[in-house]
C-alpha cells in the first residue's frame, strides 16, 4: 500500500488482494491517517487489484463517506469487484469508480 499527496487528492493505492482483518486494518489506518493529514484535501482509495473486499471494510467505507462526510472516491481495477458492488448497489453510496489507471 502506498500513500500519495497530491494538490488535488490524496491516493491511497491498494494492491493485492484484500482477504484478512489485518488488510483491511491497514487500509483503515491509512485512510484515517490521510484525512488527519489533509483534511481538506479528498481521499482516492485506489483497489488495483482486489476482486473481493471484506464486509468490515465495506462499513467503514459506507460511515466515513456517509456519516463522517469525508472526500472519499473508492476506484477499482476489478471488474469483478466493481461487479459485486454494483450488484450490493453499493456503487453510488461508496462513490465508486472504475480505477483509469
Amino acid at each position: 500500500m502506498v500513500t500519495k499527496v497530491r494538490s488535488e487528492s490524496v491516493d491511497v493505492v491498494v494492491t493485492g488482494t484484500i482477504k484478512t482483518v489485518s488488510d483491511t486494518q491497514a487500509i483503515k489506518e491509512a485512510v484515517l491517517k490521510a484525512h488527519t493529514s489533509h483534511i481538506d484535501v479528498p481521499i482516492r482509495l485506489f483497489l488495483q487489484d482486489s476482486f473481493i473486499i471484506t464486509s468490515s471494510l465495506i462499513g467503514f467505507l459506507i460511515k466515513v463517506i456517509k456519516m463522517d462526510h469525508y472526500a472519499l472516491i473508492v476506484e477499482v481495477g476489478s471488474l469483478e469487484l466493481y461487479e459485486m458492488l454494483e450488484d450490493m448497489n453499493l456503487i453510488e453510496i461508496m462513490n465508486v469508480r472504475k480505477a483509469s489507471v
